[in-house]
């Protein structure tokens, strides 16, 4: 992935490994934080015995903030509901997913910034709206309260931000930036840890704490790619996980047939024909534009 190491001594390749992990820290170190406002609020809701209170007084004290959070919640989850108010928005959605979209709208700025070296960067922004529509879908046939479904969701748009990292440290800029293809959902961090000690949901968990993105989304990020682990069970990650067999096309049934595909489903408790209806929902959204 990061080189053609077969050519090279074991000494060779220890070093190279050595290198790229050390680019990768001080990307991941030298990324901007959010401004002041924004980094405030979300490392405000990342406190373990925060009940929102504090979180909508900040957003009450500051007009920008609420102007800000009102047009992104229109622009994501307003289709359905009319919000005239910051108190609409939060009363119909809940201040944590506000909160996290927010930060990640800061976020795809910054990535579109610190990450532009890379040719093909849309790649991992359509990825990323790929993978929100299906989680968010998954969540809804997993009867998920609103709160958390969009919580889930929005953990789809930076599932994969640890890769942008990994392949601008292997001066990979030129390379497609697409997410892993569902029958390589497994073998892909394998051959990460085996190369650099690290995987791409190792950096990308890291980027979200450095980000203060919440506990859910930084697991989503961390465990997409192992949402069963050692016997422990990842729903978060699972639903992520679960969201790129969705999203992928499988006209013979090959990706439900898959067996960690199978048991993934069966910890959620969904059935096939719930597959199914989230591919066909799925595939009706993007055909009507999301």
């Amino acid at each position: 992935m990061l080189g053609n190491e077969s050519q090279d001594s074991p000494a060779t390749n220890a070093n190279k490994r050595e290198q790229v992990s050390r680019k990768i820290t001080h990307l991941v170190d030298d990324l901007p934080l959010f401004p002041t406002d924004i980094n405030q609020l979300l490392s405000t809701a990342v406190k373990p015995t925060e009940d929102g209170m504090e979180i909508l007084r900040l957003i009450e004290s500051d007009s920008r903030l609420r102007s800000q959070l009102l047009a992104l919640a229109r622009s994501y989850f307003g289709e359905a509901e009319d919000f005239e108010t910051i108190e609409d928005a939060v009363g119909h959605i809940g201040v944590q997913p506000l909160v996290q979209l927010i930060g990640i709208s800061y976020a795809r700025e910054a990535i579109r910034q610190e990450f532009a070296a890379l040719k093909y960067l849309n790649d991992y922004v359509d990825h990323g709206e790929d993978i929100y529509i299906a989680s968010d879908i998954l969540g809804g046939i997993c009867s998920l309260p609103r709160e958390q479904r969009q919580m889930h969701a929005l953990a789809g748009l930076v599932h994969d931000v640890g890769r942008l990292a990994i392949m601008v440290a292997g001066n990979k800029t030129g390379a497609r930036v697409l997410g892993t293809l569902w029958d390589r959902m497994v073998s892909v961090v394998h051959e990460e840890k085996a190369e650099l000690g690290m995987d791409h949901c190792d950096v990308g968990a890291r980027i979200c704490r450095k980000w203060n993105f919440s506990p859910l989304i930084l697991e989503a990020v961390l465990r997409h790619h192992s949402p069963i682990m050692n016997g422990d069970f990842s729903f978060a990650g699972a639903l992520i996980f679960l969201s790129h067999f969705v999203s992928a096309s499988d006209p013979s049934g090959e990706i439900l047939a898959t067996l960690l595909a199978t048991k993934v489903l069966n910890k959620l408790d969904l059935t096939p024909v719930d597959f199914e209806r989230a591919r066909d929902q799925y595939e009706s959204r993007t055909r009507n534009g999301g």
